[in-house]
């Protein structure tokens, strides 16, 4: 279990608390290089001790260096030293630290076998992608469903009794692979809903990405919705902490995790996105929100810009359009005043009869931000366009 962070010392507070009365809804590595020990065939220069100049013939010593053997050239001998040479290839077997890469380690068996030993590497990274340490743990669940876990979060100065007890869902591809890393998406419902039944992000990725369900905890909350209006706040405990259960029971790609929600979901992925999220954040790479409200988190709470999509319908009685959009264009210190271009969410995301979708890219961004708008839906989780599923995959996995 992931220990928890400690409190965060700044204050967000509920700028809005519209929502509150509308009632938002639904390897380690191988031994580097170690086989170079070869090069000690130069010792074979002592060789060179017939030649009266047996002290020279001692410089084949140096040939142990396995770069120049040519020292020992005085001693004829010496020459063989140059065998050593080969030695050096032992130290690809570096490559043995990035975990599964280090299989290139092979190429250390001109210099000693012990090279492969790199296969042996898991929680490393290889390629970009930082492994969990539940790499390699079989699945111990259903698979292509979601099931329902419970934890006990750490308590603290802000995790009181009755915010401990928290579940979360996990759903695992059909084909899942537990040596295979997978890129891992935090899902938050609306008001109302549960993890196992919000916006369906799984119809997007397919089998190339694990679901993590988030719940609200109505008896700390005192209401079937996340809590966001304060801060330091208990919200991100849960999440963190399910973060850290998930990543030590199955194989996740920890550089790539996002998080989104609808409406009271949008909340929470707005609140983590903002304190948890982007390249000084640090655990959630994006995030994507839907028909939401950011609950009064100043910029100066932020550690810095995210890369982030979201779909808002206009009007929306629950949650005001558009949402967190100005905020999040200054935390991404896009060009102000704000310049657009059209955004091409894919051909999944359209319109269905009845209303209309619009997709802009914001410029100047630090990083990229995309804003969708829809008519005619109102308050809605952005799937029936495909813009919270299909929309935000593709945008996520465009990400560099």
């Amino acid at each position: 279990m992931r220990k928890p962070p400690l409190p965060r010392l700044v204050l967000c507070l509920s700028a809005t608390l519209g929502w509150f009365a509308a009632g938002c809804d639904s390897g380690s590595s191988g031994n580097h290089g170690a086989a170079g020990t070869t090069g000690a065939a130069g010792v074979n220069g002592a060789a060179g001790a017939t030649a009266a100049a047996g002290t020279t013939g001692s410089a084949g010593v140096t040939g142990t260096a396995g770069t120049t053997g040519s020292a020992g050239a005085t001693g004829a001998a010496g020459a063989t030293g140059s065998a050593g040479a080969t030695a050096t290839a032992g130290t690809t077997g570096g490559a043995g630290a990035i975990g599964t890469a280090g299989a290139t380690g092979t190429a250390g068996a001109a210099g000693g076998s012990t090279g492969t030993a790199g296969t042996t590497g898991t929680g490393g990274t290889a390629g970009g992608v930082v492994r969990s340490l539940g790499c390699g743990k079989p699945a111990a669940q259903a698979l292509a469903m979601f099931v329902n876990y419970k934890e006990t979060i750490t308590a603290s100065a802000l995790v009181t009794a009755k915010w401990q007890p928290r579940d979360y869902w996990v759903w695992l591809p059909t084909n899942y692979d537990p040596s295979h890393a997978y890129p891992t998406v935090f899902v938050g419902p609306g008001c109302g809903g549960k993890g196992n039944s919000t916006i369906p992000i799984q119809t997007a990725t397919g089998n190339d990405a694990i679901i993590i369900g988030l719940d609200y905890n109505s008896a700390a909350t005192g209401r079937d919705c996340f809590m966001t209006e304060a801060f330091p706040d208990p919200e991100v405990n849960y999440v963190e902490e399910t973060a850290a259960n998930v990543e030590a029971a199955f194989c996740v790609d920890k550089s790539r995790l996002f998080i989104e929600g609808f409406s009271s979901g949008s909340w929470i992925s707005y609140l983590l996105g903002c304190v948890d999220g982007g390249p000084a954040g640090g655990l959630f790479k994006a995030t994507g929100n839907a028909s939401g409200e950011l609950q009064g988190v100043p910029a100066n709470a932020c550690k810095g810009p995210v890369p982030w999509m979201a779909v808002h319908n206009n009007p929306d009685g629950n949650n005001n359009y558009p949402g967190a959009r100005d905020h999040m264009i200054k935390i991404n210190g896009c060009t102000m005043p704000p310049v657009t271009t059209p955004y091409d969410a894919g051909p999944m995301v359209k319109a269905p009869a009845g209303g209309t979708i619009s997709c802009v890219q914001y410029m100047g961004c630090t990083q990229p931000t995309v804003f969708c708008t829809t008519t005619g839906y109102g308050h809605n989780d952005g799937s029936n366009t495909g813009a919270s599923t299909y929309g935000f995959w593709k945008f996520w996995m465009g990400l560099p």
